[in-house]
């Protein structure tokens, strides 16, 4: 398993929407630098952390992936 960079980014849990279409532009951006098609993002999952401050949560908030395409 490879690990990506880490991307600093606030998330706006409020507007679910919004959140979904950050980390879906995040998640294929990660799969196309790791030199994978768009299509094949579904294969690929994001870690997304609480950060305070300067300080990251080492536990895992919650992890997104996406749908296979039909």
């Amino acid at each position: 398993m490879r690990v990506a960079g880490r991307i600093l980014d606030a998330i706006d849990l409020d507007n679910p929407q919004e959140a979904k279409d950050l980390l879906t532009r995040h998640l294929i951006a990660v799969a196309e630098r790791d030199g994978a098609r768009r299509r094949d993002a579904h294969l690929y999952h994001l870690d997304v952390h609480e950060v305070h401050g300067e300080r990251v949560d080492r536990d895992v908030f919650f992890q997104f992936s996406m749908p296979v395409e039909a």
